[in-house]
């Protein structure tokens, strides 16, 4: 089995995304996977360099081979630009790609229409869940319980930023691009005196944001699940200890510029059993209502009640530290294989030609030229 991992992209999320492959490429055999380097124009790439952590620093795609995916019958090639007979046939792709341009559908749509076989949920669980107002809409549905908030849209707000008085919140606010990921671009506005700046900057990465009442004394839990409708496996629980606003890039990935205490994390996290119970059966039953596949982590906030903050459809590193002591990293990969072989083959069983009689009949050419 020949196996694409594919990441990168053009989110702002790229970097994030080169770390978690080469973070994951070591849990697969070293002839069984090949990376495949989407550049920031969304173009494909392969060579032996793209596992050098230090090729990223300052890319030079003239060391790569561009490729395009193409398909003959039923193999799936990486195809070799500008060569004859150059390719690559692959059996199965794993996408880890973060934000857009990858973890909203778009490349789950390129895998679909080439019916190869993907680790992770399907088109639509991504594309709704990569948008935060669409996942809250899809809480209020399935009565998952959640934070107070509301929906703005640019075009709306920036052309009359006095309706910002009209949100029917009370500050402080937590203002999120719908579409973002990794806390990049999110603000904390505490009263109206920098609110139209904060929301501007919110805006630059998206054009609907989430305004969401910042709560106060809250704690931050995160747990992974892997597996299908048929098997999950729990991770452990993490929570997240911070003592400023939320839980930012830099808390996340260092390299901040501000001077601000880091986030710790303890996991498991240290909490009564009931509290467990309740984690963990909220983020079972949320996975399989959503009809996830593979690996999503359930990132949670406790108040006076627990409340689903946002479901990450492509975990960075598939969150494998999560499941430390439960599963291995290689075992998670193998789960996760047979999760995408089985999610194929279901597709690949439905009827897709029937005996059309629309180019049987006689038609009327004058009603066909209107």
């Amino acid at each position: 089995m020949k196996i694409a991992l594919i990441y990168g992209g053009s989110s702002t999320e790229h970097e994030i995304s080169i770390l978690s492959a080469l973070q994951m490429i070591k849990y697969f055999k070293e002839d069984e996977v090949i990376l495949v380097y989407t550049s920031k124009e969304n173009r494909f790439y392969i060579g032996e360099c793209l596992r050098d952590f230090d090729f990223y620093a300052n890319v030079n795609l003239r060391l790569c081979k561009e490729v395009t995916f193409e398909k003959k019958n039923q193999d799936v090639y990486l195809k070799v630009k500008r060569a004859w007979n150059q390719k690559v046939m692959i059996d199965m792709a794993f996408p880890l790609m973060h934000g857009v341009s990858g973890e909203d559908g778009s490349i789950q749509g390129l895998l679909e229409l080439l019916d190869l076989p993907y680790a992770q949920s399907s088109l639509a669980t991504c594309a709704i869940f990569m948008d935060k107002d669409l996942m809250r809409r899809m809480f209020q549905v399935f009565q998952v319980p959640h934070n107070e908030g509301v929906v703005i849209h640019k075009d709306t707000i920036l052309n009359n930023l006095s309706l910002l008085k009209e949100v029917p919140i009370d500050k402080p606010w937590i203002v999120k691009p719908a579409k973002g990921g990794s806390s990049i671009g999110i603000n904390c506005v505490y009263d109206d005196e920098r609110m139209d700046r904060l929301i501007c900057e919110s805006f630059a990465f998206d054009n609907k944001l989430i305004v969401e009442k910042k709560l106060e004394n809250i704690r931050e839990f995160n747990i992974a699940v892997i597996g299908n409708e048929h098997e999950q496996i729990l991770s452990h629980i993490e929570e997240i200890h911070i003592d400023h606003d939320y839980y930012s890039y830099s808390d996340k990935y260092g390299g901040s510029l501000v001077k601000q205490k880091p986030a710790t994390r303890t996991c498991p996290a240290d909490l009564d059993e009931t509290l467990i119970q309740e984690i963990k059966e909220l983020a079972k039953r949320s996975f399989i209502d959503f009809e996830c596949s593979g690996v999503v982590r359930f990132d949670f906030l406790y108040s006076d009640h627990l409340m689903m903050n946002e479901i990450n459809i492509i975990p960075g590193s598939y969150s494998i530290y999560l499941f430390k002591g439960i599963i291995t990293p290689y075992e998670m990969i193998e789960i996760m294989k047979r999760c995408a072989k089985e999610k194929h083959l279901k597709k690949m069983k439905e009827i897709r030609e029937i005996d059309s009689f629309i180019f049987k009949r006689k038609w009327d050419v004058n009603l066909l030229k209107k």
